[in-house]
């Protein structure tokens, strides 16, 4: 049965996701990491509040809070990849709550610090995995032709198009120019890829388990003004099952 929610805790949980998504605006546009690996890359880390906003108000939280963040930071900054790369960041994003939804149903991933890791690292590999071959499928052969006049999308099946995106990607990591093939092509890809996306989940989590499990999160814990108003159902399994155990005690 569901619970019927006051009008200003609807508010203030509408305000929460709203100073969620103008942090991951911010976080989208000024902040960004080069990656070591490849350099031109850079990783960003707006899919913490992302994550925030899944662990304090589940999947919808999650998908308003990636959905908002990246109109925010179209609204205020623009696009310099003719949206794509604002479309790629908002696959990322879904990837991520998708992860953490499927985690969150198996019950043998709610066990403590131990198996939450072991959940990290499950939903880096599917992240890492679902983001290096979408970016052989279209992202990355979509960046040759949408500066082109008319930008269109485009995918590694066209004519020509999966030689051209491994002989761009060749001479950015020093390999021999050329080779054509499905195997050599998805090598070059996974190669800067799969490292680049598995290093962003890392960093995201690394710093959601820090910052907000470990010291904000204990905090809400702790307080009854945070567990009403700021919190969707994050306690409320907890609290059911305290109230439950006198109600079983009972009928025995």
């Amino acid at each position: 049965m569901n619970k019927i929610r006051k009008p200003s805790e609807i508010i203030t949980r509408i305000a929460t996701l709203a100073v969620l998504s103008a942090l991951g605006a911010v976080l989208m546009a000024f902040v960004k990491i080069p990656d070591p690996f490849a350099p031109w890359l850079e990783i960003e880390i707006s899919e913490i509040v992302t994550i925030i906003g899944y662990a304090l108000y589940g999947l919808p939280g999650g998908a308003l809070v990636a959905a908002i963040k990246t109109g925010l930071k179209l609204l205020f900054v623009g696009t310099s990849s003719n949206f794509l790369g604002e479309l790629t960041a908002i696959i990322a994003s879904l990837m991520f709550i998708v992860g953490m939804f499927i985690t969150s149903r198996l019950k043998w991933f709610k066990k403590g610090i131990g198996f939450r890791i072991i959940a990290y690292f499950v939903i880096s590999i599917l992240v890492a995995v679902t983001m290096t071959l979408l970016n052989a499928i279209f992202i990355t052969p979509s960046y040759m032709t949408i500066y082109a006049n008319p930008p269109r999308l485009s995918t590694c099946f066209e004519d020509g198009m999966a030689l051209k995106v491994y002989d761009y990607l060749a001479k950015l990591v020093g390999l021999k120019t050329g080779v054509e093939g499905a195997w050599p092509y998805i090598g070059v890809v996974s190669l800067i890829y799969f490292p680049f996306n598995l290093l962003k989940v890392a960093i995201c989590f690394a710093i959601y388990e820090i910052l907000f499990n470990r010291l904000i999160f204990i905090f809400m814990r702790r307080s009854e003004f945070f567990q009403k108003w700021f919190v969707g159902n994050i306690f409320t399994k907890k609290e059911e099952t305290k109230q439950e155990q006198p109600a079983a005690e009972e009928k025995q």
